[in-house]
């Protein structure tokens, strides 16, 4: 242990002012203080056992309190700005409060308290852009946050589930960095600004990833849940397979996550060609309010493939009036080569012509008839 010095008020001093006294806490320096220590004079000083003891926890007791309001007023004042003027703790509660340009989904809110956050570098694999964002970690789910330095304000990049993600340390040139990857999303690399904050993110994720593969478990080709749900001729099995579609990995998929497309409205299995003359291919067709999502399925059942989306605006269907018994219609569009889908049953035949078509537009202007003229009345003389 250390030292502490005691400020003595000495009556066998004749000297005005205060004698300063070391009490040592190793064995041979109790004893000399008990004894006595040497005063400026030369001559020797007496102080009880009782009375240094006393003074050595009052200053420890003092010291100890000021220590602690020092570090409180350090918080409180100097409290360290991240950007925009800004703390961790105001930039956390500015993403709870105020909009995020370009969010999706639900209430930020009830995704639950930010754990963690953090100015990160960000590359998604396979391409050369690199983002600076502010990744920004819930419960369950992972917020990436792109920065409008002239507005002050986020731009929404991407909400990531946590469940079925993966977390890798990296060894690269760039520094600190670790690599996320998981279903229905590429694989991206995050830079720290440290060693000691990419430790912690990693700690942070596995454990958060962990607890949100115990609420929602991923799904794995290895169940092999497809070969109970296809044929999925009944509407139990269409509801069932629409849920694990929802939370399964699809290879090959592009945009915006898929449970990001809104509520689906209908599934159905059809086959589809891109020509007249093409062979039919089985596929699953996802109908969302404004997106038709095509999906392909192994022969193994076990895994579902992205084959493309059209978005709802910009295609429109003709009926082919289940040309010899074939309940059959054609997908066409601008800048794309029509598709030809033909149904097994028809009732999908049906609900998706309903949902598909569009009411055909006229060139024909409507013209008004002249508004009848009303006779005057006239009134008795």
């Amino acid at each position: 242990m250390g030292c502490c010095s005691v400020t003595a008020r000495g009556t066998n001093s004749k000297q005005d002012g205060h004698e300063e006294v070391e009490l040592l806490q190793t064995e041979g320096s109790r004893k000399q203080s008990e004894a006595g220590s040497l005063a400026p004079s030369g001559g020797t000083y007496f102080i009880s056992r009782h009375q240094a003891t006393g003074a050595e926890n009052e200053l420890s007791v003092k010291a100890l309190i000021s220590d602690h309001s020092q570090a409180d007023d350090k918080r409180l004042i100097s409290e360290p700005v991240l950007f925009w003027g800004k703390s961790h703790a105001n930039l956390n509660g500015m993403i709870l409060s105020e909009p995020i340009r370009g969010w999706e989904g639900q209430d930020i809110q009830n995704y639950g308290k930010v754990v963690r956050s953090s100015l990160i570098v960000m590359q998604i694999s396979g391409t050369q852009e690199i983002l600076e964002c502010f990744l920004v970690l819930f419960p369950f789910h992972l917020l990436i946050l792109s920065l409008d330095h002239q507005e002050r304000r986020f731009i929404y990049q991407g909400l990531l589930p946590l469940s079925g993600m993966r977390v890798y340390c990296l060894w690269t040139s760039r520094g600190h960095t670790f690599e996320i990857s998981g279903p229905m999303i590429e694989a991206r690399q995050i830079s720290c600004l440290s060693s000691n904050e990419r430790d912690l993110w990693i700690s942070a994720l596995q454990h958060h990833i962990l607890g949100a593969n115990t609420h929602y478990p991923p799904i794995y080709p290895s169940i092999n849940i497809l070969s109970f749900l296809l044929p999925c001729d009944s509407m139990w099995k269409k509801r069932e397979l629409l849920r694990y579609l929802i939370s399964c990995p699809i290879k090959n998929w592009e945009g915006k996550a898929i449970h990001h497309l809104g509520n689906a409205i209908y599934l159905s299995a059809v086959r589809v060609a891109h020509t007249i003359d093409a062979d039919f291919e089985d596929r699953l067709l996802v109908l969302f309010s404004e997106d038709l999502v095509f999906l392909s399925i192994d022969a193994e059942k076990t895994a579902v493939t992205h084959q493309g989306t059209l978005p709802l605006n910009a295609i429109h269907i003709e009926e082919s009036n289940t040309w010899d018994g074939r309940l059959e219609f054609q997908i066409a569009g601008q800048l794309m080569e029509p598709i030809l889908v033909s149904c097994s049953t028809i009732g999908d035949y049906n609900h998706l012509v309903f949902y598909l078509q569009k009411p055909e537009e006229s060139n024909c202007a409507i013209s008004l008839s002249p508004l009848p003229i009303v006779p005057v009345k006239y009134g008795r003389r």
